[in-house]
């Protein structure tokens, strides 16, 4: 692997690290598109990229996840609560679904082109066009999580399944329940989907790590093992772990509705680009 290949890498990780910290979604977003043309490079056909794309972004969403919420928990903006009663049944959707795609054959580039794509476009939509409920919580609960409703549990296991197939995250289900549904403050839903995103990823990740590839895709990538190659990870999480916590210090000094913004332009320049590349 050249020097300018990993220098991308680096640049491509301070991008993420810094958005997944401001947006709190994972960056998943960025990573994705990025993840396809580096697998094109190195000429994984189209159906098997898709396996790859999808393992790699969610395992560095492991350690972005792990960095943005340790420091969100520094600042007083984490909630356990939520996490683990979103996150549990997530990681076992997740995982379940993770091993329907391996085990057969019908999810290929064209299908997860279109789900991606669609899920883009909804979010954007939603990000640009909604207002959200504001709610303010009393100052003597703002450091505890309230109580949280079963049907966080739902939410999970749609996060779950939405994740093992976009490699997305799940920051495009959860941002948009916990402020619109549930009226958390965008910076509160931020720091909640951002650890539910660390745990669906774990799950995703343990799976792809422990399956065997094919001999004639093994040497394609250096140091791989299961569908994740090392060599390309680490460049990434260097990146990141030198943006992210700059992203979530930036995000606490600006204003929601300009988070709500620039996260809605973000998603709206990637649906036109996945757009683009779809049809032409």
């Amino acid at each position: 692997m050249s020097l300018y290949v990993i220098f991308l890498l680096l640049a491509l990780g301070l991008i993420t690290g810094f958005y997944s910290g401001l947006l709190g979604t994972g960056g998943n977003v960025l990573l994705i598109p990025a993840l396809d043309a580096l697998f094109f490079s190195y000429h994984i056909p189209p159906d098997e990229a898709v396996r790859y794309i999808i393992a790699h972004s969610l395992f560095i969403t492991i350690f972005l996840g792990a960095s943005v919420s340790y420091t969100q928990y520094r600042m007083g903006n984490f909630y356990p609560k939520e996490v683990l009663h979103t996150g549990i049944p997530g990681m076992l959707s997740a995982y379940g679904f993770t091993e329907w795609i391996k085990a057969t054959s019908w999810y290929d580039k064209s299908y997860f082109d279109l789900i991606f794509l669609s899920l883009l476009l909804a979010l954007a939509l939603r990000i640009l066009l909604a207002k959200p409920r504001s709610v303010t919580y009393p100052e003597d609960s703002r450091k505890r999580s309230p109580n949280v409703p079963y049907s966080f549990w739902g939410l999970g296991l749609l996060t779950g399944a939405v994740t093992s197939l976009s490699g997305m995250g799940g920051g495009i289900v959860l941002i948009p329940f916990l402020t619109d549904i549930q009226g958390y403050p965008i910076k509160r839903a931020s720091s909640t989907s951002i650890g539910v995103i660390m745990l669906l990823a774990v799950a995703v990740s343990l799976s792809y790590m422990a399956s065997p590839v094919a001999e004639h895709f093994a040497p394609r990538l250096p140091y791989q093992v299961g569908y994740i190659s090392w060599l390309l990870v680490l460049p990434i999480l260097v990146g990141i772990f030198l943006a992210s916590s700059y992203g979530v210090k930036a995000a606490q000094s600006m204003a929601p509705a300009r988070l709500r913004l620039i996260f809605g332009l973000v998603i709206t320049a990637l649906s036109a680009r996945m757009l683009w590349m779809m049809l032409s």
